[in-house]
Parts: structure tokens; sequence; C-alpha cells
């Protein structure tokens, strides 16, 4: 049984999909910024994914684009996550939550306000991942 497990766990760690990105080249293709006012960078290209770091409105993000040594060049994983880096982070964020130009943030607009709530790291983190399980659009019930 060990040893089945044991050899089970070196399929999945020598997986081509780990290899691929593992060695893929990777190209920044602009700087971007975050827009909502917490949020996540995540391991993988998933809302429900471990976070890496919290991240508030206006912060600088880089977007990569990765090159896998066969293969073409990829800048969106499934169809609506950026690679990106964040400080010493790498990891994925949703494109909806990327802007061009520095947003007008909350905190900069009433920082005495915001300065006053004196958010701790618990409640910055629980309010990163309350914006990633919203769901912004448009209803089309009647």
């Amino acid at each position: 049984m060990k040893k089945a497990i044991s050899i089970l766990f070196l399929i999945l760690l020598l997986s081509p999909t780990q290899t691929v990105w593992g060695k893929a080249k990777k190209d920044m293709i602009r700087l971007s910024y975050f827009r909502p006012i917490f949020g996540h960078v995540h391991r993988n290209p998933s809302k429900y994914s471990s976070s890496l770091t919290t991240i508030s409105c206006g912060h600088p993000v880089k977007v990569y684009k990765l090159t896998p040594t066969k293969g073409r060049a990829v800048t969106l994983f499934n169809k609506v996550w950026h690679y990106v880096k964040v400080g010493p982070y790498e990891g994925y964020i949703d494109k909806k939550y990327l802007a061009s130009s520095k947003p007008n943030c909350f905190q900069d607009r009433y920082p005495k306000f915001f300065d006053s709530l004196e958010l701790d790291l618990t409640e910055l983190y629980y309010w990163g991942r309350l914006y990633d399980q919203y769901v912004f659009g448009k209803s089309r019930v009647r």
C-alpha cells in the first residue's frame, strides 16, 4: 500500500503540466493596478484556491506572458486569469480586477476614515476573500 502511494506521488510530481509550466519563459507584458478595495493573489487560477498574499486597491501588479518550451504563449488561464507578480509572490489574479491606470480608491479618498477602522491582518484577509466571492453582473430574471 505504501509503495502504491509513493508511486502515485511520483507520477503526480512528474506530470507533464508541472514540468511544462515550471520551465516556461516569463515575459512582462504590462503593469496594471488592482481595482477592488481588497483582494488576493492566488496560487492557482481559481477563486477557491489558496491565497499567497492580500493586496489593496491601487497596488501595482506586473502581468506576465508564459511561453512553455513547446507550444505557444499564454496570457490568460481558464479564459479569465492573468499570471502576475506582486512583490516576491507569483500567482494568479482575475482579469476583471486589474486596471491599466491607477484607480480612484476609497482608501485614498477617505484616509482618516479608513485609518480609524484599524483593520488587522485577519480582517484584511477576509475582506479580500469576500471580494473574490462576489459575482458582478446583471440578472436576467424577470
